[in-house]
């Protein structure tokens, strides 16, 4: 008996199958083909039907398709689940391995199978399923060819030109194409550490300690990025002062200005959440290729997220060296921290990177750094004090640097916990200088430039 097949494709897709690299075929006559436009429909079907022993994801109307592969190999382990993209990136080949699906396939792999299924029905025999046969490599997930890269400038630019040019094009088809298709950049020899500041729930305070690692780890000899995540309300460059600074959108749209973002008087650079709001949907897409853009540019690059998890959070979570995960004094902060987490693990995001801390801790606090570590079973927690109305009113009025000669328990505890989060820090030899007297340094030049001006 020929196996069956389940394949879920978006409806245009399933409606032009040349998207999917089988032109000319008419999948609804296939008898030993199940198709499939929902991934809820699909996972139903594959719990009742065991005549079916592989599923195809291509793409989906309802749910990624990483995270549709992911939940049916949970679902039945005995299940063959193929992964089919455009193009294989190294974050989507850690999802595809974290989840145990079995294989990803490019489209000339796909039509290979495809035929190969179709000849035995024509008493041809079927070729077994191995890595050679797919275009795997031996671990079971495609490898693409290296991109050949003439200089680095062209390696970090490139990419973003590529998804500038196909910007329109990529908005007519996110809905109903295949999954997202990035492009990897040349290694280089430096990269930097992504650091996200991320929480379960909105108030957290994610914004002013993202806004403060940013400024003490380029005090502290780090050349450093403070990137504005939060793609629909981020303000980043209020916080700190600048305004005027880039947005990712700017940065996207035009690659060039990647020149222009460089750390100045002590403070990091900023990349901004794009003006608009509607357009956070849009740069989420394009948002692989531009962290990949920056890795090569700074040592650190600490990212501030929003409260809703999105598709942007996985995508800084699966690249990310250490992830700073904020609770904050409401209990249900700590039980969105457990669901965010879950998230994680259902889509196949490696959590061990994660430390966690409670933040606006003071005297009789209603959580502490023992408690948040015993709910999660024994994770490495730290404490963030309450530095009060002063931290607040700081950033509000665009002055961080102030902080830091104020002796603010805020900025205190940052210091204390930044180390740990950048290892690099450890490194460096003691040279006596205060991070103080480097704020007082940097007021009074703030000082001078207003007199003069």
């Amino acid at each position: 008996m020929t196996p069956l097949v389940a394949l879920c494709a978006d409806e245009t897709s399933m409606r032009h199958p040349e998207l999917m690299g089988l032109e000319g075929e008419h999948l609804a006559s296939q008898t030993w083909l199940r198709l499939f436009t929902s991934g809820q429909e699909m996972r139903t079907f594959l719990k009742n039907d065991r005549a079916v022993d592989e599923a195809w994801v291509i793409s989906c109307d309802d749910i990624e398709p990483i995270n549709l592969a992911a939940t049916l190999k949970r679902d039945r382990g005995d299940l063959r689940v193929c992964l089919i993209t455009f193009q294989g990136t190294g974050s989507l080949r850690s999802r595809a391995s974290a989840a145990a699906v079995d294989v990803m396939l490019t489209s000339h792999a796909l039509a290979s199978r495809y035929g190969a299924f179709k000849r035995v029905r024509s008493g041809q025999p079927r070729q077994p399923f191995a890595a050679e046969a797919c275009g795997a490599d031996s671990g079971g997930l495609f490898q693409p060819e290296e991109p050949t890269v003439p200089d680095r400038a062209t390696a970090v630019q490139e990419p973003l030109r590529r998804v500038a040019a196909d910007t329109n094009r990529a908005e007519e088809s996110s809905a109903t194409t295949q999954p997202i298709v990035v492009e990897t950049v040349a290694e280089t020899k430096h990269e930097a550490l992504l650091l996200p500041i991320v929480s379960g729930s909105g108030g957290a305070g994610k914004s002013a300690v993202a806004a403060m690692l940013a400024v003490l780890a380029q005090q502290r000899g780090q050349k450093t990025l403070l990137l504005d995540f939060d793609l629909q309300f981020g303000d980043m460059r209020e916080m700190l002062g600048q305004p005027d600074a880039l947005g990712i959108d700017e940065v996207l749209d035009n690659p060039a200005r990647l020149a222009q973002l460089s750390p100045s008087e002590g403070m990091p650079a900023v990349l901004g959440a794009p003006r608009h709001l509607e357009e956070a949907e849009s740069i989420a897409a394009r948002a692989p290729v531009l962290l990949d853009a920056l890795h090569g540019m700074f040592d650190v690059i600490v990212a501030n997220t929003g409260a809703a998890w999105a598709e942007q959070h996985a995508v800084l979570l699966e690249r990310c060296s250490k992830a700073l995960f904020l609770i904050d004094q409401r209990g249900s902060s700590l039980r969105a921290c457990r669901r965010a987490l879950d998230l994680c693990a259902r889509c196949g995001i490696a959590v061990n990177p994660f430390l966690f801390a409670v933040n606006f801790c003071a005297k009789n606090a209603a959580l502490t750094s023992i408690d948040v570590s015993c709910a999660l079973r024994g994770a490495e927690t730290y404490e963030i004090a309450d530095g009060g109305a002063e931290v607040e009113g700081a950033f509000s009025e665009g002055r961080p640097m102030d902080l830091l000669e104020t002796g603010n328990p805020f900025v205190q505890s940052l210091q204390q916990v930044l180390p740990v989060l950048v290892p690099a820090i450890l490194e460096q030899p003691d040279d006596g200088a205060s991070l103080s007297g480097l704020g007082m340094l940097f007021r009074r030049r703030r000082r001078r430039k207003r007199g003069a001006a």
